[in-house]
């Protein structure tokens, strides 16, 4: 499972409070992870290693912009045979990306291009804190999608991307766990509720 799976989210792209919604990104990373028996890659030492967004334009009902690398880990270079099973990433693949703060900078310019930094001076405030190696987020503002859906439809509990599909009578779309096409349909997922009546605005913090 990805460090980052249960953060699968719509996040705030542009705009101060006041400003009219138009614009989401949608996020879902896959990091390196492992299982008993075999190697087990802790908590806090797991890394990206797929960063995939979209930019969706509300108004027009379209992916507007599309980022997507593989990233080479530096804590565990070995990738085990559980996360390529889950994930469908090879040892290849990420053996010939660059690391991740190679990576992030150029996710960082994907979001300035596309005016998803509110900053365009905030190139050195954003990123990874040298002191900790922590990631710095350029977005202070997100939505949690499965508890979105989780209100929408007055369910007891949230759901993962699979249930939520299954829910909307909606089927997979490419692999689970693969992160790009997780965040596809997790646009599904997204465009399915805006039908159904749901405004991303009314769940910003």
């Amino acid at each position: 499972m990805s460090a980052f799976r249960y953060m699968s989210t719509a996040a705030r792209a542009a705009g101060s409070p006041a400003t009219r919604l138009r614009h989401l990104l949608i996020l879902d990373f896959e990091a390196t992870c492992g299982d008993p028996p075999g190697p087990v890659v802790p908590r806090n030492e797991m890394e990206i290693i797929e960063l995939p967004t979209l930019l969706y334009d509300i108004e027009q009902d379209q992916v507007k912009a599309t980022f997507h690398e593989y990233v080479r880990p530096v804590r565990h270079p070995t990738l085990t045979k559980f996360c390529t099973d889950l994930t469908g990433i090879e040892q290849s693949t990420v053996d010939a990306a660059d690391t991740f703060h190679t990576v992030w900078e150029r996710y960082q310019e994907f979001l300035r291009e596309h005016g998803a930094i509110q900053d365009p001076e905030s190139r050195h405030q954003v990123g990874l804190d040298p002191s900790t190696g922590a990631l710095a987020p350029p977005y202070n503002r997100w939505i949690n999608v499965k508890k979105s859906f989780q209100r929408l439809h007055g369910l007891k509990n949230p759901r993962g991307m699979a249930g939520m599909l299954r829910h909307a009578n909606m089927e997979l779309e490419g692999r689970h766990h693969s992160g790009i096409d997780d965040c596809k349909n997790i646009l599904r997922v997204v465009q399915r509720m805006r039908q159904d009546g749901w405004k991303p605005s009314d769940d910003l913090p």
